[in-house]
């Protein structure tokens, strides 16, 4: 009998509708499971009635940077709020095959802002508000083009926007760092019809820095778009809608499938 296996969900926002869903894959004894063939199942448990899967998807594994890590993916589509069941189909690289499953909970709405809804008009702070970078991200390299304007400022130039909310000194994943690196390469190709901003999760990155993490203030701006966790990225169309939205790390190549979509529908 195959040892056991952990689901450890990642998505802490999950709500009615489309839904990227994280998770990681455990087997109990022997660690992370990667590159697994997964289809993800979901069952609605708040009801008597069951007679199958609303929904059967495959997952995608995607590397995290360095290659030592790394999450499935799946888009998954919840019409009901509640408790749902995911149910995994697992063909290891050996070809056998394994189930697994786990809990969630569905909420009416998203605390972040949701798929179509309009982006937050926030007034973040940008470069014109400090003597120094290093005063406004904790990212050790930062790209200056990242903080020239307000995520207001960027929505009324009515073109794209993608805006990245992370950490790269403190992140809780390490994956802000290889995140903001994603976002340079991207705006190297797409700076001319697309903007790009990023805003630093901590506030005060000078006082972090002189007396620990224990000092650290979130941003405001963190509340304005409800976000409980980091990292997150969000595309945003030229109408200011949000189109795409990820919680934890995603990579160039996702992304650039939300920016080109978006400014095919721009």
């Amino acid at each position: 009998m195959p040892d056991p296996i952990t689901v450890a969900v990642a998505s802490t926002d999950l709500a009615v509708g489309d839904n990227r869903v994280v998770f990681g894959l455990i087997r109990q004894g022997k660690g992370p499971i990667k590159g697994a063939q997964v289809d993800v199942e979901t069952f609605l448990l708040t009801t008597s009635e069951q007679d199958g899967p609303r929904q059967t998807v495959p997952a995608e594994f995607q590397v995290w940077p360095g290659g030592s890590g790394g999450v499935y993916v799946a888009t998954l589509t919840f019409n009901e709020t509640g408790e749902w069941g995911l149910g995994l189909k697992l063909k290891d690289a050996d070809g056998s095959d394994t189930r697994a499953g786990t809990r969630v909970q569905v909420k009416s709405e998203s605390a972040t802002p949701a798929l179509g809804a309009a982006a937050p008009r926030s007034k973040n702070r940008t470069a014109r508000d400090v003597g120094d970078l290093a005063e406004l991200t904790t990212d050790s390299d930062p790209e200056p083009e990242l903080y020239v304007m307000t995520i207001e400022e960027a929505l009324d130039e009515g073109i794209p926007l993608v805006v990245s909310f992370a950490t790269p000194a403190y992140c809780k994943t390490a994956t802000c760092g290889p995140q903001l690196d994603a976002i340079k390469d991207l705006k190297a190709t797409h700076s001319d019809r697309v903007n790009f901003l990023h805003v630093e999760v901590y506030d005060n990155p000078p006082e972090i820095r002189a007396e620990g993490i224990s000092a650290a203030k979130l941003s405001p701006t963190l509340a304005e778009w409800g976000l409980p966790t980091e990292p997150w990225t969000f595309v945003i169309d030229a109408d200011g809608n949000v189109r795409a939205k990820y919680e934890g790390y995603v990579g160039s190549d996702e992304l650039e499938e939300a920016i080109t979509s978006t400014l095919g529908g721009s």
